[in-house]
C-alpha cells in the first residue's frame, strides 16, 4: 500500500504553502504545482517578490525578515498557517532550518511536510559541517582546509586559486574566489583580527577545481532515495546561478546521493553542486532543500510531486529501481541571462533578448524554466520590465536586483546561532 502511494500522483486542488517567495526555486515550484491543479500560496519578507509576477501564485503572505531572526519569521509563518487551511508546506529555501528545528509546532497545526531530522540537518547546514559529512560519507571533494586564525589562512596559500567559504552563507554571499596572496590578505583583513576570526571562528578554504558545474537534487524518504536528477550549468547567470542548463543524470551521481542520504537518514529534499572533472564528480556544496526542479521535470523526473508524496505518506518505502531522467534536455532562465548581460551593457542585453526571441544560439531547442510566458501575462510583464530597468540602470541595478532577492531568504550566522541555542535549550528541558 505504501509503495503504491509513492508512485501515484498527489490529488489535485491541494492548498500548498511555500516557505519563500523570492527565489528562483520558489518561482519554479509554484509554476509546477499550479499547472498540476494545486493552489499555491507563498510566504514573503519582501513587498514585491519574484513570485508576485505570475498567475501561478494565488496569494502572497507577508512575514517578518527571516535571516536575522528566524523565530520572528516563524511566528509570522505560524500565524498564516493558523489563518488558512493548508494541506502541505514545502521548504523552498533556507527556512528549512527553523522548520526542522520547530517541526512539532508546525505539525500540530495539521499541515504535512517533509524535512530532515534536525540532528541530520545540522550535519550539512553549515559549510564546515557539510565538508565533514561528505568526507564521512565517502564522497570526493576538493582539497580543503578549515582555518581558525589569520596565521592558518596565510599558511594555506599553496591551495590558491581557491574558494573561501563562511560557515553560513549562500553561493553568492558566503563564497569568495581568491587567486593571489593579495586576495588572501584582503580576506584576512575583512574576516578577522590579529588572533582568531569573527563569527564562529572558522572558514573553509577549498582548492578551485576546473570543470563544468553539475546541479544535483534528490528526494528521500527516511534515508531511502526516491527520485533524483542532475544537470549541467551550460552558461552562468547572475549571482553564479545557471541561465542555461542541460540534463546529465550520470548513474554514479544517483549512487552518491543514495550513499549520502542513507548515511544521514535523510527525509525530504536535498541538493548538491559538483564539478565534473576527468569523468568524476567532485562535490563542492550541499543544500538541505529542493533546487530549481523544472529541468528535472522536463527530463521526466517530477521532484516536486515526489516531495509531496513523501510529505503525504511519511513512508520509508522506496521503489527498487529509480527512473533516471533523459540526457540532453535543455532549459534556460532568461531573467538570469538578462541580469548577467546587464553587467556588459545595453547591447549585450539587446543581443540576449534577440537570441531568446528567435531561439538561436544556445536557446535553440531550449525551454524557459523560470518565467514561461504562455498563458501567464504577468511573466511577460516581468521580462519586459526587467529589460527596461536593466537597460536604463545598467550593471549597478542588475547587481542590486540579484542581491535583494538573496537577502530575502538567506540565513545569517546570528540567525543560525539562535536556532542552535534554542534547540539545545529545548533538549536540556526535555532531558535529551
Amino acid at each position: 500500500m505504501l509503495e503504491r502511494l509513492l508512485v501515484s500522483k498527489v490529488s489535485p486542488k491541494m492548498q500548498i504553502l511555500l516557505s519563500d517567495a523570492s527565489s528562483l526555486t520558489s518561482r519554479q515550484v509554484a509554476t509546477i504545482l499550479s499547472r498540476q491543479g494545486h493552489t499555491v500560496h507563498v510566504l514573503s519578507t519582501s513587498a514585491i517578490p519574484l513570485t508576485r509576477f505570475t498567475r501561478h501564485v494565488y496569494k502572497v503572505h507577508r512575514v517578518p525578515p527571516f535571516g536575522p531572526d528566524p523565530y520572528l519569521w516563524l511566528g509570522g509563518a505560524l500565524q498564516v498557517l493558523r489563518n488558512y487551511t493548508f494541506d502541505f508546506l514545502l521548504c523552498t529555501q533556507e527556512q528549512v532550518a527553523i522548520i526542522s528545528a520547530e517541526a512539532e509546532s508546525i505539525r500540530d497545526l495539521g499541515v504535512r511536510f517533509a524535512v530532515p531530522d534536525f540532528n541530520g540537518l545540522k550535519k550539512v547546514m553549515d559549510k564546515i559541517s557539510a565538508y565533514d559529512t561528505l568526507s564521512a560519507a565517502g564522497l570526493q571533494q576538493p582539497e580543503s582546509i578549515v582555518v581558525k586564525s589569520v596565521a592558518d589562512l596565510y599558511a594555506c596559500s599553496y591551495l590558491l586559486p581557491a574558494y573561501i567559504k563562511t560557515p553560513i552563507g549562500t553561493a553568492s554571499s558566503g563564497v569568495q574566489f581568491i587567486a593571489t596572496d593579495i586576495d588572501l590578505r584582503s580576506v584576512a583583513k575583512r574576516h578577522g583580527d590579529v588572533g582568531s576570526f569573527d563569527g564562529n571562528g572558522q572558514l573553509l578554504v577549498q582548492k578551485a577545481v576546473q570543470g563544468p558545474l553539475l546541479m544535483i537534487s534528490g528526494v528521500f524518504s527516511h534515508g531511502h532515495l526516491v527520485a533524483w536528477h542532475a544537470c549541467l550549468r551550460v552558461k552562468e547567470g547572475m549571482g553564479g546561478g545557471a541561465s542555461k542548463k542541460s540534463s546529465l543524470p550520470l548513474p554514479e551521481i544517483g549512487e552518491h546521493l543514495a550513499k549520502l542520504g542513507g548515511f544521514l537518514k535523510w527525509h525530504g529534499a536535498i541538493s548538491m553542486d559538483g564539478i565534473l572533472k576527468d569523468n568524476e564528480v567532485i562535490y563542492i556544496d550541499v543544500n538541505p532543500r529542493i533546487v530549481e526542479p523544472v529541468n528535472a521535470l522536463n527530463s521526466g523526473v517530477d521532484l516536486v510531486d515526489t516531495l509531496l508524496r513523501v510529505s503525504a505518506t511519511g513512508t520509508d518505502s522506496a521503489p527498487e529501481a529509480l527512473p533516471a531522467g533523459k540526457v540532453g534536455i535543455k532549459t534556460h532562465q532568461l531573467v538570469l541571462a538578462i541580469l548577467k548581460a546587464g553587467i556588459d551593457g545595453r547591447m549585450a542585453v539587446a543581443k540576449e533578448v534577440y537570441l531568446a526571441i528567435l531561439g538561436q544560439d544556445s536557446y535553440q531547442g531550449s525551454v524557459e524554466e523560470l518565467t514561461p510566458c504562455q498563458g501567464d501575462i504577468l511573466s511577460f510583464i516581468l521580462i519586459c520590465s526587467l529589460v527596461l530597468i536593466v537597460t536604463v540602470g545598467g550593471s549597478i541595478i542588475a547587481g542590486k536586483l540579484s542581491q535583494n532577492a538573496v537577502s530575502s531568504y538567506a540565513l545569517s550566522q546570528n540567525g543560525w546561532h539562535q536556532i542552535l541555542k534554542k534547540t539545545e535549550q529545548n533538549s536540556k528541558e526535555k532531558g535529551i
